[in-house]
């Protein structure tokens, strides 16, 4: 169930919905909406809305201000009703359905996901307005519209290697990470001492070598380990003579308030960062999920434009 999100459910669940009859209120039932050869009725529209009308009630607004809202929402909720009817309508067309067995599977997941016993769960339920039944009539709702999703929409979603990389490039900020440097350095007072001890060190094992024969610094004796630096506070000159150079690489001889010093770059490392080929299921998926959003927006549009759809509220 978990990989079967319902984007269509996404899509609509930030709708407050409500509804503006009291629920003590005789409801006569009626036609509200026609959604070609289906109809949706006042009571039907009620049965949608109570559970939800009871958090507005509560609410600290003043009145004028809960019935805009109503209003509102009132007519969201059928529109959201009214999509519903064309896929669920759709959906018989092409033979599309979900089995009892299929729906307690996924409510029993959905219930172990949260550690809920069967008595707990049902509570949880009805804090939230709903019974079982009208819970497991969601589940059934959701499946049906990811399997309808699946069939109409998702086998025309291609997602190509360059909008993977487009997308790589243009965040980032979101990719890169922090670029830390593993540094060891010596630290001599004689600058021609410092300048001649450069000139021989032809790679990491000869600086660690000078390091813990001729380092006035602490930690001469581990050749020269500072460990690992986010060099972004690092004074200018110091910044700027490390961040040029590569892994294996050591600096100029630098003044420093300490004395002279050699920094030589150890390792590199991008510390919350990904490379692309390391982002490159998460970016697909983003990319996947937006591509079949829009293109269910358009699909839905289009089923509209087609049915015959006349709404009496």
């Amino acid at each position: 169930m978990k990989n079967q999100i319902n984007l269509y459910f996404l899509l609509i669940v930030t709708a407050s919905w409500l509804f503006c009859m009291p629920l003590s209120a005789q409801v006569v039932d009626r036609i509200i909406a026609i959604v070609d050869s289906d109809i949706i009725t006042l009571v039907d529209l009620n049965r949608e809305t109570a559970s939800y009308r009871k958090k507005i009630e509560k609410s600290p607004y003043p009145e004028s201000r809960k019935l805009e809202m109503i209003e509102k929402v009132n007519m969201d909720m059928l529109n959201i009703m009214i999509d519903h009817s064309l896929t669920r309508q759709e959906a018989e067309k092409f033979g599309i359905t979900v089995s009892d067995e299929e729906v307690e599977t996924a409510v029993d997941n959905m219930r172990e996901s949260r550690s809920l016993s069967r008595e707990a769960f049902g509570k949880a339920l009805k804090n939230e307005g709903f019974t079982l039944s009208e819970y497991q009539k969601k589940i059934k709702k959701q499946i049906l519209q990811t399997r309808l999703i699946n069939h109409a929409v998702k086998s025309k979603v291609i997602i190509l290697e360059s909008d993977i990389k487009n997308y790589y490039q243009s965040h980032g900020e979101k990719y890169s990470g922090i670029k830390k440097y593993y540094l060891r350095n010596i630290l001599l007072d004689n600058r021609e001492k410092m300048e001649q001890i450069r000139g021989e060190i032809k790679g990491k094992d000869d600086f660690i070598r000078f390091a813990q024969n001729y380092s006035m610094a602490p930690n001469a004796q581990d050749g020269g380990d500072l460990g690992l630096f986010d060099i972004t506070d690092f004074p200018s000159e110091l910044k700027d003579e490390i961040s040029k150079l590569s892994r294996d690489q050591f600096t100029q001889v630098i003044s420093t308030a300490r004395g002279f010093q050699i920094f030589y770059i150890e390792d590199i490392v991008l510390e919350g960062g990904k490379t692309i080929e390391q982002a490159h299921d998460e970016i697909y998926t983003i990319l996947y999920n937006q591509s079949v959003e829009k293109k269910f927006i358009t699909w839905l549009d289009s089923l509209k434009k087609k049915a015959h759809i006349k709404i009496m509220f």
